[in-house]
């Protein structure tokens, strides 16, 4: 019955559910005028709203739900788990090779919504949904993952990018930027894993103090973002190995607590428009710059210098660089011609 698949797709559509941050994957099957629904979803009330309307169809007898409902077959203490290694690539699909869609980094906490052989569908703190291979993760009780984040009975702290080292001076993690740990002296910092080492080069700082280091001023992210210049650039990446734009400028943004969403085209929606004036005159150091090869949809985020100068991770670049939207190569020509808007997000 091709009124069922309809249905399902006007349904996606109707309620915007977004593949990154929903779970909406629904098969049907139909015989004798009974319709059974199978597969999986977030989404109960968008599952409600197809039964009716699939019972409502002329020759449906009977709509039979069986759609998993996520993250229904986990245990509800169970459904967090840590990242225990530096970087854990995200899938868009359950097996390798697949296209990686982002990365967390080591110490963050995730929720996990199903699993398939060795490979976990979870929701990352920002929304995004995606598969993680068993290996990358430690899994376990709620309370656990929280307690972590909260830092124990030691003090959450945040790697800027800092390597670890045991006793003897051997590494036992070179840690990304945005790595969360837990410190329980003054030299002794602990993995989810339980490990424990020194530091050993690079730093590390208290979420705590956070803030002071990184208030939410456009001087201070855009300082931070020039620490990232030369990163290569990496779709998916979101550390200073490999980033690319939206990764950029949510890591850089996390460290001075504005959080924003993973992709650039989302990115777009948050704070509010600026009119960038002539020249780019209006625009401040810390704002962000997007940018939209076709009009339907943004690709391309960059943060402010300040007026036409912009620091972005660009495969044009091949990395992160510094750019000006005035200037007349090729490529800065190019990004003038496909500028859509600029959003402001920090406080005056």
């Amino acid at each position: 019955m091709k009124a069922v698949e309809k249905l399902i797709e006007a349904i996606r559509t109707e309620r915007n559910l977004d593949r990154r941050s929903s779970v909406f994957e629904i098969h049907y099957s139909a015989r004798d005028g009974t319709v059974a629904l199978t597969g999986h979803t977030t989404e109960d009330e968008a599952v409600i709203e197809l039964l009716a309307r699939v019972r409502a169809l002329p020759n449906v007898k009977e709509a039979i739900d069986e759609i998993v409902r996520l993250p229904g077959q986990i245990e509800a203490a169970e459904r967090n788990a840590l990242v225990r290694v530096a970087v854990a690539p995200v899938y868009q699909e359950p097996r390798i090779p697949s296209s990686q869609i982002t990365e967390i980094v080591l110490g963050t906490r995730v929720e996990l919504l199903s699993h398939e052989n060795a490979w976990w569908r979870i929701r990352s703190e920002d929304g995004y949904i995606g598969w993680v291979h068993s290996g990358y993760l430690l899994t376990g009780p709620v309370e656990w993952a929280r307690a972590w984040e909260r830092g124990g009975e030691g003090e959450s702290v945040v790697s800027l990018g800092a390597t670890l080292v045991d006793n003897d001076g051997n590494v036992l993690a070179q840690l990304p930027w945005g790595a969360r740990l837990i410190r329980y002296s003054h030299e002794t910092f602990e993995l989810p894993d339980g490990s424990r080492g020194l530091l050993g080069d690079g730093e590390i700082v208290a979420v705590d103090r956070l803030y002071d280091r990184f208030p939410p001023r456009g001087d201070s992210v855009t300082r931070t973002a020039r620490r990232w210049l030369g990163a290569s650039y990496l779709w998916g990446g979101v550390t200073m190995a490999g980033v690319d734009c939206s990764g950029l400028a949510q890591q850089v943004f996390w460290m001075h607590g504005v959080a924003l969403p993973r992709d650039s085209d989302l990115q777009a929606r948050v704070g509010h428009a600026i009119e960038p004036g002539d020249d780019f005159a209006g625009v401040r150091t810390g704002d962000l710059l997007f940018f939209a090869d076709t009009p339907e949809r943004v690709t391309h985020v960059a943060i402010s210098l300040g007026e036409s100068r912009i620091i972005h991770a660009s495969l044009s670049n091949a990395c992160v660089a510094i750019n000006d939207l005035l200037a007349e190569n090729p490529l800065e020509q190019r990004l003038r011609q496909v500028f859509v808007g600029v959003r402001r997000l920090l406080p005056d």
